[in-house]
């Protein structure tokens, strides 16, 4: 039975997902910076990396911030995932008990619909 997204749920997984793109970007340019054969002081990755470290006062190299960006998003994912389906099995539980009691209660209308009738021959 497929339910359908509410606003709230859809804008958490864009959040969710933004995070984790944004550490994944952060993850390769790092790997990217530390590969590139190129002279140390003309290699704008590392330079800019290390401008982002002196700004922020954060001893982290884009690696392992993209790895905590990365892990937030695919937590938060996890969480709003667990969250909905808990929701949505609720949703179905509803509806099955409201099918039950309706065709309970159209058995018993069905039982008392009964009309004796005695003929005399």
């Amino acid at each position: 039975m497929k339910t359908k997204i509410t606003k709230k749920e859809f804008a958490w997984y864009i959040v969710s997902g933004i995070l984790a793109f944004l550490g994944i970007t952060l993850i390769i340019f790092n790997i990217i910076g530390e590969n590139i054969s190129i002279n140390p002081q003309n290699n704008w990755i590392l330079k800019a990396e290390q401008a982002v470290m002196n700004w922020s006062n954060i001893p982290l190299n884009w690696r392992a911030l993209g790895l905590i960006f990365f892990f937030l998003g695919v937590l938060m994912s996890v969480i709003v995932l667990l969250v909905n389906a808990k929701e949505a099995e609720r949703i179905v539980e509803r509806k099955l008990r409201r099918q039950a009691r309706i065709s309970a209660m159209e058995k018993t209308q069905e039982d008392t619909n009964v009309i004796e009738v005695e003929t005399s021959d």
